[in-house]
């Protein structure tokens, strides 16, 4: 049997593996995919020089044109673009690019995508081996902490690798081994329930626009390519 295709423009290799396990799980839970999800990095086919959201804006200009032109790209059931909240300008500009297209679906993390990471609080807990308790003074054991309202989730998971003793590294500003680690956690266990009652506004959208984009893919072609 068939994979599902599913492109993947973000930020940075961290976003990328993080992303690619959100989309996974979504798939077997809220799409009831039967079959493979192959979320994969669409930057490959239109390589850009820049890293960051001004990499993300310029692969999508690349990437619309090839997608209109090229039938490379027929067998990706469509493209996802995932950039923090602190890019506005970029944002606005991406969603005029892809105006009109049905292929392409906007996920905002609010404020970084580590949000979506400590929304899922029981398996964040769980695999730094923290359940037990926090210190009184952790960022993570603020009286109801909420991972959308976070201004800096990188700091609040830092310090979480700070204090575990399950780790033997930080976090820092972004550590992709680290992201790599807890996404085999998110692809099979991620409770997406408690993170969209974290991050409504970014992880909620993104949930529901991604599982939406599954389903007219399915209605389309009777199953997924």
């Amino acid at each position: 049997m068939g994979a599902t295709k599913v492109g993947v423009i973000t930020e940075g290799p961290v976003h990328e593996v993080l992303v690619a396990a959100f989309l996974q799980r979504i798939a077997r839970e809220r799409a009831h995919f039967e079959w493979p999800l192959l979320p994969d990095d669409a930057t490959e086919f239109v390589p850009t020089r820049k890293r960051g959201h001004g990499g993300v804006l310029d692969a999508v200009k690349r990437l619309v044109s090839f997608v209109e032109e090229s039938v490379c790209f027929n067998d990706r059931a469509f493209f996802v673009i995932v950039l923090d909240h602190r890019t506005k300008a970029v944002q606005e500009r991406i969603r005029k690019i892809i105006r009109g297209s049905d292929r392409f679906i906007v996920g905002i993390a609010i404020e970084e995508m580590e949000a979506w990471w400590l929304g899922d609080r029981v398996n964040t807990l769980a695999w730094l081996q923290l359940s037990s308790s926090l210190p009184p003074g952790a960022r993570y054991a603020a009286p109801g902490y909420t991972a959308e309202k976070d201004k800096h989730p990188k700091r609040t998971l830092d310090e979480l690798t700070m204090i575990s003793t399950a780790v033997t590294r930080r976090y820092g500003q972004g550590n992709t081994e680290m992201a790599r680690e807890f996404a085999q956690v998110l692809e099979y266990g991620a409770r997406l329930d408690d993170i969209e009652g974290q991050c409504p506004r970014g992880f909620g959208a993104f949930c529901r626009d991604t599982t939406n984009a599954m389903n007219r893919a399915k209605a389309r072609t009777g199953r997924l390519f």
